[in-house]
């Protein structure tokens, strides 16, 4: 399947009442599991409510970090995905029933950012991971320009989001799902600098860039407090009750 072929294919199944009907249901059954199972606690989730279009803009330590954050959005969000997750039909069905769409490496990234435009336009919210690939650690790697230019093109504001806890509860190759405290901040939305005909200068995408860096940064040092003290306060609670 060509990537035009994959790409239609994607969109195809969005229109499907089927894909948007269990889209909601593994939402919920999501949500669910990262209350009670997690114990995930957001903060400024009010952020993720505004109307029109916004790029949600995560750290990534893990394949938990999207779902969780869609999961407490109110309406329908888009993300990009990387095309490995778009294998065979029922890997590509999967995907695009969770409202994923395939990102291309190279050539391929400048129709990847159209749609991502696209669908902008529309009025929709999308997440985009802007240091591309998982990390690890507390600290935001280095980030790609690809969310600044989507902002800049459309017009819409970028909420940074750190997360804490997510890395420890599902790392890299892991086959269970650990029951590890996930803290969630959104930060206050980040709004593209005015520009007349829709493009960033190379020194403006790199200023905005920076911008979105520091306050994912801020957004992760907030989560990753919050999490140290709900740790510290469950250890108290083990304690106390052991006594």
């Amino acid at each position: 399947m060509s990537e035009k072929q994959l790409e239609e294919r994607v969109l195809a199944i969005w229109a499907t009442r089927r894909a948007q009907v269990l889209y909601w249901v593994l939402r919920a059954f999501i949500r669910v599991v990262g209350r009670l199972y997690l114990r995930t606690r957001m903060v400024g989730a009010d952020r993720l409510k505004i109307e029109g279009a916004f790029i949600i803009a995560p750290v990534h330590r893990s394949n938990l970090d999207g779902p969780l954050v869609n999961s407490r959005c109110p309406r329908m969000v888009r993300s990009l995905a990387k095309i490995e997750m778009f294998k065979g039909r029922v890997g590509t069905w999967i995907s695009a029933m969770i409202g994923s769409f395939p990102v291309h490496r190279g050539a391929g990234d400048r129709r990847t950012l159209q749609a991502a435009i696209g669908l902008l336009h529309q009025g929709e919210p999308l997440l985009v991971f802007p240091e591309g690939t998982r990390h690890s650690g507390r600290q935001v790697g280095e980030i790609f320009g690809g969310a600044a230019f989507l902002a800049a093109r459309t017009g819409v504001p970028i909420l940074p989001v750190g997360i804490a806890g997510t890395e420890e509860a599902m790392p890299p190759k892991a086959k269970f799902l650990r029951r590890v405290p996930v803290s969630i901040v959104v930060g206050e939305p980040i709004l593209p600098p005015d520009i007349d005909n829709g493009r960033l200068s190379s020194r403006q995408r790199h200023e905005f860039t920076v911008r979105l860096r520091e306050a994912m940064q801020s957004a992760m040092d907030e989560a990753v407090a919050l999490a140290s003290t709900r740790r510290a306060r469950w250890r108290r609670r083990r304690e106390d009750g052991v006594q």
